[in-house]
C-alpha cells in the first residue's frame, strides 16, 4: 500500500534553490574556465593595482584549475541534493541540515575575523545569512516536514 505525501512549499523552494545555485556555480566553473586567458589579457594593462596584482597571481598559477573544479563539482553536488530534496531523501534531509550548520558557522567565523572598511555591511549580511540559516533549520525540523522525508503520517 502506497501513501502519498504532499511536498511541503518550502522544501519546494530550498530543492530548486539547490539547483539553481548548482546551474550557476556550473556555469560560472565553464565560463571561468573559457575566459580565464582573455581576463589576464585585459587585466595585465592594470597590473600596478595591488588587489588586480594579486588576482593575476592566482589566475596565472594554479589556483584558477582549483576553483573552476571546485565550482564545477560543488554546481553538481548542489543539483543532486536539490533532486534529492525535491524527492524527500532522508540524506538530503541530513545534507541541507549540516550545510546550513556550516554556513551558519562559517559567516559567524568571517564577521568575528576579517576586517573590512564597512562594519555595518558586514554585520547586515552576516545577520542576514544567520536569519535565514535559522529558519531553513527551523522549517525542516517541522513536524510536516520530517514526516515529507522520513515517510512517517502526520496528524
Amino acid at each position: 500500500m502506497s501513501t502519498y505525501y504532499k511536498r511541503p512549499l518550502g522544501v519546494t523552494l530550498r530543492g530548486l534553490f539547490y539547483i539553481i545555485e548548482g546551474v550557476i556555480a556550473i556555469f560560472f566553473g565553464l565560463l571561468l574556465s573559457t575566459t580565464t586567458q582573455y581576463v589576464e589579457t585585459y587585466l595585465n594593462r592594470f597590473s600596478q593595482r595591488q588587489e588586480i596584482s594579486m588576482l593575476l597571481q592566482i589566475l596565472d598559477g594554479g589556483l584558477s584549475h582549483v576553483v573552476i573544479i571546485w565550482l564545477i563539482v560543488a554546481g553538481c553536488a548542489g543539483i543532486v541534493i536539490g533532486i534529492g530534496v525535491l524527492k524527500g531523501k532522508r540524506w538530503a534531509w541530513k545534507t541541507t541540515i549540516i550545510q546550513t550548520v556550516l554556513s551558519i558557522a562559517i559567516g559567524l567565523i568571517y564577521f568575528s575575523y576579517t576586517n573590512t572598511d564597512d562594519p555595518p555591511t558586514k554585520l547586515i549580511g552576516t545577520s542576514i545569512e544567520l536569519i535565514f540559516g535559522i529558519v531553513i533549520i527551523g522549517y525542516f525540523f517541522q513536524p510536516h516536514v520530517r514526516a515529507y522525508f522520513n515517510r512517517l503520517s502526520v496528524r
